[in-house]
């Protein structure tokens, strides 16, 4: 009895330092799908947030290049939030290299399954790739129908490519790594809700929301 309490354990400790968890915020407020958030006069419900992941040279049994992990985080699948790394990969768990989007190896070589599955909603096509970064909802600066926008961020070739990679700095709570992505500064600066509530292409303006990623984590 005691030796399988001990197993258990030492199996769950061993879990709960395998991993980081991503917290949502918005303002410091928890982001939850299609709830009203204001920013000064506006407001914003989020719908859909996606993006992929990569990360080395950690473990996961989902899809990978090379050493590198590729990770699709959802913020509508609670199970995505959790990042896996074996024990050699949390030895300094008070930072967090990554990037966000996919290279073009990740991209030309893919086996279309695991995080890459088209079923998940994040490929264009074999010329344009995978969308690497995904933001949908409404808001009342919105002149489309139903007040919708769609930031479909991605890019692979060239200058339009669009993979960044970030540093985040890792809290502990509950003894727990995590890291916080909260969504309202990045909103407020860099996304022109009125003027541009549409980007469905690779092209500058992915490229401008490519460069300010770093503005979601905060530090």
């Amino acid at each position: 009895m005691r030796l399988s309490f001990l197993i258990i354990f030492l199996f769950v400790n061993l879990t709960l330092l395998g991993q980081i968890k991503i917290n949502f915020t918005f303002d410091s407020k928890p982001l939850i799908k299609g709830e009203k958030f204001k920013l000064d006069t506006t407001w914003i419900k989020v719908e859909e947030l996606k993006f992929y992941l990569v990360y080395t040279p950690f473990f996961s049994d989902e899809n990978t290049t090379g050493s590198s992990i590729i990770h699709l985080v959802d913020l509508n699948d609670s199970l995505s939030y959790i990042l896996p790394f074996t024990e050699d990969g949390m030895k300094n768990p008070t930072s967090f290299d990554f990037a966000i989007g996919l290279d073009s190896s990740a991209t030309m070589s893919t086996q279309f399954s695991g995080a890459l599955d088209p079923a998940l909603g994040m490929y264009w096509a074999w010329n344009t790739g995978y969308i690497h970064f995904k933001l949908e909802g409404t808001s009342n600066l919105c002149s489309t129908k139903n007040q919708e926008f769609q930031y479909h961020i991605g890019g692979y070739s060239g200058k339009f490519a669009t993979q960044r990679w970030l540093t985040s700095p890792v809290s502990l709570k509950n003894q727990l790594p995590f890291i916080e992505i909260d969504i309202a500064s990045f909103l407020k600066e860099v996304v022109n809700l009125k003027e541009k509530p549409l980007i469905m292409i690779p092209g500058k303006e992915a490229i401008f929301f490519a460069d300010n990623y770093f503005r979601m984590f905060k530090k």
